[in-house]
Parts: structure tokens; sequence; C-alpha cells
């Protein structure tokens, strides 16, 4: 709709002029706001209800159409301005050209002059319309990619992408009151669900999305150096942003919260912190911010000691599906009977187990590469930080695997001695008991016993000792490996008892038998 006014001294003639323009085939989009009988009155109309058209005469009482139209050329240019006038004078014809008029009417006029001037004033705001609102979309185009790349530049350095010596620039919105900040604090947010942009953030506080997990997103608290406590106005914001995401989401969502850092370039810093203080909350104790103290999680001591875990790879090796399946469900209810487990225990201990399933992959299938399932596990390990989740991604990956290692057949000779014999000679390093190796294979461990010995002449702890005997020999000709470290690598817990198997089987010890080993190796 297109507003627009008359102003003209006779009344009559402004009737008239309404008459001609109601009946216009552009009707519908002419709205009539007003009338002045002088300039000074039009110029006050034109204050009060701001129209897009203005019809105007020259000879008025009070304001004369030349001042009229020198003031709203500088006042309003906008403004798309017809001149009706009873006099071709061409002083009043060349000050309406200089104001750039959009049309000069004779009196009398006839509708059709009428409409086709309305109707290219109307082109003509359409026109600059069209062209302003290119601009507005340019600019809000360009805004919107500098933030983005505002944004991605925050998201390299928490990722440590940020190259240290390049300062970071921020230069868009409320970016750069962030880059004016003197403290800092981070939270990291983890949902079960797909986060979404959190809303009625607080004004020092901007939302960064992750760019590759949909369920994580960053938030950033900054302040100025005032004295206020930043770390306890991020826990409130965290409880604050909690109680929005149980509303907004269909899942659990969980904060971690960092220490306050003095530069931007310290956020890296504060997302290892976050990071950390979500996996060290324990999984018996469901605290939704979790604020990171000073501890460090260490891998070594970060693998909870399944006893069950032999027999899942034994059965994934073996693909026995239906076992896997049953065995990984029974490892995660380990976990939940471990009040003080951590989510890193968890990770680490389902990392380790990647890695063992990757080792056996690798030697049935020499053309794995390294992209393989133990590299996109440690990417979901990286992004999840809730039990339920790296449940189901084992529960859907190693019956997988273990389908695929059933076509190669690993434990289907039909001899059941030979099927322990070649277990023995791929995990001689594990704990090897002749109770284990008969649950394994579904046998009574007497007549596993009996079985071992007359099917090979030798008892099975005999064997078990004669296959690590000869490992370590090959470890002490080839390697500068202390021996106790050699024992422990075959599955000798004691050392002496190892000193005492390996002397009784070779006559040597086994410093012994290196030296010698060594000696012949240089007569030769």
């Amino acid at each position: 709709m297109y507003r627009f006014i008359i102003v003209d001294d006779e009344a009559l003639i402004r009737r008239g002029m309404l008459k001609k323009i109601q009946t216009s085939p552009l009707k519908d989009k002419l709205q009539f706001v007003g009338e002045a009988d002088n300039g000074r009155d039009g110029l006050e109309l034109i204050h009060k209800v701001d129209p897009d058209i203005i019809l105007t005469d020259m000879r008025m009482p009070e304001m004369d159409g030349k001042s009229f139209l020198r003031l709203l050329q500088n006042d309003y240019p906008d403004k798309k301005v017809i001149v009706i006038s009873g006099y071709s004078d061409f002083e009043y014809m060349k000050e309406a050209i200089s104001a750039k008029v959009v049309g000069y009417l004779l009196k009398p006029f006839n509708r059709e002059e009428i409409h086709d001037t309305l109707e290219k004033a109307i082109h003509l705001i359409e026109a600059e319309r069209s062209v302003q609102q290119k601009l507005e979309n340019t600019e809000l185009e360009m805004e919107e990619i500098s933030y983005s790349a505002d944004l991605q530049a925050l998201y390299n350095l928490f990722l440590g992408n940020h190259h240290k010596e390049k300062a970071l620039s921020l230069r868009s919105g409320k970016l750069k009151l962030l880059a004016q900040a003197e403290r800092f604090i981070l939270l990291t947010i983890y949902s079960t669900a797909a986060l979404e942009p959190v809303p009625r953030l607080p004004e020092n506080c901007i939302f960064i999305p992750h760019l590759q997990n949909v369920h994580m997103g960053f938030l950033v608290l900054f302040l100025a150096d005032d004295g206020a406590d930043l770390h306890r106005a991020g826990v409130q914001t965290a409880e604050l942003i909690s109680r929005q995401l149980d509303k907004q989401l269909a899942g659990d969502a969980v904060i971690g919260v960092s220490r306050v850092k003095a530069s931007l370039m310290q956020l890296e810093e504060a997302y290892q912190e976050t990071i950390i203080a979500l996996d060290g909350r324990s999984i018996a104790v469901s605290h939704k911010i979790n604020t990171y103290k000073g501890e460090k999680l260490e891998p070594e001591s970060a693998i909870l000691p399944w006893k069950h875990m032999d027999e899942l790879l034994f059965f994934l090796e073996s693909g026995h599906v239906s076992k896997v399946t049953e065995l990984t469900s029974e490892l995660f209810d380990y976990f939940n009977t471990i009040p003080t487990a951590t989510v890193w225990e968890i990770k680490n201990t389902c990392r380790g187990l990647i890695q063992q399933v990757k080792n056996m992959l690798q030697s049935h299938f020499e053309a794995l590469g390294e992209h393989s399932s133990s590299s996109s596990f440690d990417d979901v390990l990286s992004g999840s930080y809730d039990v339920e989740t790296i449940k189901a991604y084992l529960l859907q990956v190693l019956p997988g695997i273990g389908e695929m290692l059933s076509e190669q057949g690993v434990y289907r000779s039909g001899s059941l001695i030979d099927n322990i014999k070649l277990y023995i000679q791929k995990h001689y390093h594990k704990e090897l008991t002749l109770d284990k190796i008969s649950s394994l294979f579904f046998i009574n461990p007497s007549y596993c016993s009996y079985l071992f010995k007359e099917k090979t002449g030798i008892n099975f702890i005999d064997f078990v000792n004669k296959v690590r005997i000869d490992q370590a020999k090959t470890l002490l000709q080839t390697t500068d490996e202390k021996v106790y470290k050699i024992a422990k690598s075959l599955g000798y817990e004691n050392t002496k008892y190892f000193f005492r198997v390996f002397k009784k089987a070779t006559g040597f010890t086994p410093e012994e038998y290196r030296t010698t080993s060594v000696s012949r190796l240089n007569t030769k």
C-alpha cells in the first residue's frame, strides 16, 4: 500500500483530484492519508503521516510551491512529488525539474494523466525499494558470513587449530564485545538429543555450535574486569541453561564449566577443562553441572578390570554373534555395579577393548588400514559423554565384526584340541587356566585336561609354558628388553616362576640363554 497526500489551497480541486485518483486501476495500492491547503501545513502533515507520494500545487498562501519543493528536496528526498499547476511558468517547471518531481501536470488534467503519473511514481518507489532490499539483504548476508567466520575462528581456537602467533580478529555483532572483554569462562554442553541454539541468553553470553557434532555446543561467558565473581556467574548461567534445555530437549543435557580465563587465547585450555569436567563425572551421580577443579585424568589408571573381557574377545573372534551381544550388555551391567566409575574410565575400558579388536582384525585381514573401527570409535568416544551412547555403538559394531570374523572360521577345526592349541598360541600373553579354556570351549575342565593329554601327549600347563618359553627365546635373542618385562609380556606375573620354568625347559637362566645365543651368533 502506497500512502499519498494532497496539498492545494482550493478544496474543490483537492476533492476533484481525489475522485480521479479513486478511479485509477491502481486504487487498491493507494491509500489517502491526509490533505493540506498550504505548504507549511503540508510539511506538518508529511512529518505526521509520512506519505510515499505528495501531490502539490505550486501557488499557495504562506509558503509557495517553489519553497515547498526545496524543503521537500532537502528534508524528504525519498518522497515522490507530483506537481499540479494551473501555470506553465518556466520558473515553476525549472524548480520542479530541480526537485526531481515525478510529473508536472497542468490544470485541467484528465484521469489518464493523473493515473499514468501515479503509476510512474509507484514504479519508482518499487524500484528503489527493490534496490534497498537487495542492499539490506547483501549487508545481512555479509554480516552472516562475517559472523559465521568469527564462530569458525572461535571453534578452531577451542580445538587448538588456531595459530597461536596469529591475532584473533572478531568483527561481527556481539562478538565485537567478546573481543573487548577481559575475563572469560567456557561452558561445554552435551545433550543426548540433537542440540539446538540456546534461546534467551544473557547479553554477555555467546552460543557457538559444534561444527561436527549435533549433540554438542559451547557458551562463552565474558565480563569486564570489574571484580565480579565470573566463576559463580558461569555456574549460575549453566544452571539457567540447564533448566531451559530440560524444557526444550527430549534428551538429557550435561554442562562442563571451565575456570576463569584472562584471554581468548586461553579458550583451548578452557575447552580441555570442560571436557575433563564432563569425563570425570561419576555415572552413578546425575550431576548436570560439572565444574573443573584442577583434576587430571590418567589413561593408565582408567581401565576397569572386567573378568569376562577375554571371553568377549574370544566369542568375537570365533564369530559367536549372540554371545558377543550378550557379553557386551553384561559389560555395561558391570559398569553400573561400580558406584565410583566415571565416564572417563568407561571410555578408556572400551577404548582398550576396541584396540584389541583392531589388533585381532589386522591379524586376520592384511589389507586393514588405519581408518578402522578403532579410529571411528575414537571419534564416537571424543564426542560422547553418556554411557548409553557408547553402549549403543558397541552393540551395533561388535556383532557386525563377529559376523565378519565368523566367515574366517578361526576356531572351526574339526578337532577341539587343535582349536584350543590355536587359542593358546594366539593368546599366550593372557591368563590361561584350564578352567578358563574349558569355559570358552564349553567343555568340562577334567575332561579337557584328559583329552588334551590324550591328543597331544603333554599336559595342558606344560603346553602353555612351552609356547611361552619358545616366545621368550625369540625375545631374548632379538631384543634388549629387561627379563622381568619379557616375563610379564608372556603372561607371567611372578618373575621367579618364569625363571624356574625357563631353566627347566632350556637348562639356562634367561640371562645365560641371551648371552649364549649372542656368543653363538658372533662365532658364526
